[in-house]
């Protein structure tokens, strides 16, 4: 599904109605009407249900929804924000037609708190995405009294307060539940402001996405895309056909880094594993992971400079454990300068200098960086607040410039192309954050990489898998507070058993 920044959603509005002909009115109904079909498996008929609406077009979904509630039969109070002298175009038009049904309203210079008090369903359609962040609003004691009442709270379109590309007023409306209109907004993929939508569900009011130009897109990537894009295990194939993975990392302090990344990565498929780690650490692997090889390296107190990279390596994972010790920025180095896919995490993302990116711009194989905010705030040099408050531009930016796959760790964790387009995983869950957690991804990233065709498939599939196993690790005895990296590893195969379970055929 398309995710729209508010010009963009403003862009796909325009064309819906200038170029295909359909009148703001008609979106405006459907849009109401969508949001109340979806609405009623919400609602009691015993429910005393408040709308406060503004005069803008999102005030214009709410009255649009007041009449169709009212026509069956629920108790409703319409309240307008301003005077309805204020309301124009589509707006009044809806405003108009509810008046025409014979049902009254009040403004809010008119009511008191016991509207609120009363109320056990309220449905917020104040501000919409043109909403500027500016706190002069007579509004803001109205937001207030709806966040402190005992009422359930739906928002329409997006929670009035928050804007569609992410900036928010410390009060914004507190939803439920928010029904967005068409298209999903930034600012439900951002933090904080996505907490301020409750549960989100996408209702589709007739707006059309015009792509003509083929300009770069930010889409979500969920267990549809998954079991579409997971390449199916071959009959007749044999452990070549997987791929060979070359896991690169591992120190004094940090032993157990690469093998949590190995062992991701064979219980993600791949054919061959070979690890360039430490002798010390060898022994210790050894013990856990008995399935993988090595390769030569050349270190110096435990951290190894140089390693021979296995012929016919199908991708370099290199990062986990690698320590920060200036002696393995040559390890980094090489690693770049290989003439096959890469991926770069965790300790190796810290030699990436001036040098290093302006080598990884002249690569002609993928390169696959997997930051986490701060991270990605060291490589640009900038406060971690600014890649917070601008995920989705500076990774589009970046991926752009620096010739590569940005996957920007986090909730909701972005994956940008090197052509500019990007695909925002919907899986995952607070039990992540854990060490640890980022060695298994780039595991999972190097199996899915020789067994795809598309890289950019594999890298959101991996993104997707990750999470997947911390979900369905809630449903049985775990909670976010004690998953493990090691859980996330021994659960992969009940992700995988959803897509075999679904595609298996019994002859």
């Amino acid at each position: 599904m398309i995710i729209f920044s508010k010009e963009e959603m403003y862009d796909a509005d325009k064309y819906t109605i200038n170029s295909l002909g359909v009148a703001s009115e008609i979106l405006m109904e459907n849009a109401g009407q969508a949001i109340v079909h979806k609405m009623l498996k919400l609602l009691k008929p015993t429910d005393n249900i408040t709308i406060f609406s503004g005069y803008g077009n999102n005030g214009g979904d709410g009255i649009a929804i007041a009449r169709r509630l009212k026509n069956l039969k629920f108790n409703v109070n319409l309240v307008l924000i301003s005077s309805p002298s204020q309301y124009k175009g589509p707006s009044l038009y809806h405003l108009n037609l509810y008046k025409s049904h014979g049902y009254n309203f009040y403004t809010y210079d008119k009511i008191t708190n016991q509207i609120i008090d009363k109320s056990t369903i309220i449905i917020d359609a104040i501000f919409g995405i043109g909403f500027k962040c500016k706190s002069n609003s007579t509004c803001y004691k109205l937001i207030e009294d709806i966040n402190k009442s005992n009422a359930k709270i739906i928002s329409v379109d997006i929670p009035s307060g928050v804007s569609a590309n992410g900036d928010m007023i410390a009060n914004a409306i507190k939803a439920n539940y928010t029904f967005t209109i068409s298209f999903p907004k930034l600012s439900a993929f951002l933090y904080p402001s996505k907490i301020n939508y409750g549960k989100i569900s996408v209702v589709d009011a007739g707006i059309v996405f015009n792509n003509t130009s083929k300009e770069a897109l930010k889409q979500t990537w969920n267990k549809e895309n998954f079991e579409k894009t997971l390449p199916p295990r071959k009959p007749n194939s044999h452990k070549g056909t997987y791929g060979k993975a070359l896991i690169v990392g591992g120190s004094k302090y940090m032993p157990g880094a690469p093998i949590l990344c190995a062992k991701a990565c064979f219980a993600s498929g791949i054919g061959l594993l070979t690890l360039a780690i430490p002798k010390f650490a060898q022994n210790y692997s050894i013990n856990h992971l008995p399935e993988s090889t090595y390769t030569h390296c050349l270190e110096e107190d435990n951290y190894i400079y140089d390693f021979e990279i296995p012929d016919k390596a199908s991708v370099i994972a290199c990062g986990p454990g690698l320590s920060r010790n200036h002696i393995v920025r040559n390890v980094v180095k090489k690693t770049i300068l290989s003439n096959v896919p890469i991926i770069l995490d965790a300790d190796a993302l810290y030699f990436l200098d001036d040098e290093l990116i302006n080598l990884i711009k002249l690569r002609n194989k993928p390169t696959i960086l997997t930051p986490h905010t701060g991270e990605m705030a060291k490589i640009c040099n900038c406060p971690t607040e600014e890649i917070e408050t601008n995920r989705f531009q500076i990774s589009k930016q970046k991926a752009i410039e620096w010739n590569c796959f940005l996957v920007l760790k986090g909730p909701h964790t972005i994956l940008s192309t090197p052509d500019g387009n990007q695909y925002v995983n919907i899986s995952g869950n607070e039990g992540l954050s854990k060490g640890g957690s980022g060695d298994v991804l780039t595991g999972i990233i190097a199996a899915f990489i020789p067994s795809h065709q598309n890289i950019q498939q594999a890298i959101s599939n991996a993104i997707f898998t990750h999470g997947r196993s911390a979900d369905l690790l809630l449903q049985s005895k775990k909670t976010t507070r004690d998953i493990t990296p090691t859980d996330i590893i021994n659960n992969l195969n009940n992700v995988f058993k959803e897509v075999v379970n679904k595609n298996y055929e019994l002859y």
